[in-house]
């Protein structure tokens, strides 16, 4: 079965900071619970700039695991050859 991923880049405020990184449990428990994988990444030289990666089985799980209406464009896996 494919795979979906959502991805999006937020770019948070300094002021900010410290409540998305304590959001982010759970939102990764929300996902999980679909179950979907959601991992973050913060660029390596820009503070405050983070990229999302929403993974699951499906659309619906990739929707289930956003707020609603909050679903970033999606990808498909597909197979070489």
């Amino acid at each position: 079965m494919a795979r979906v991923l959502a991805m999006q880049e937020r770019v948070v405020a300094r002021a900010e900071r410290e409540a998305y990184l304590a959001a982010l449990d759970s939102r990764r428990a929300r996902a999980a619970a679909v179950p979907a994988h959601f991992w973050v990444f913060e660029h390596a030289t820009d503070s405050g700039r983070f990229v999302e990666f929403t993974e699951a089985a499906s659309e619906d799980a990739i929707a289930a695991a956003h707020e609603h209406g909050a679903v970033p464009g999606l990808w498909r896996e597909v197979q070489g050859g």
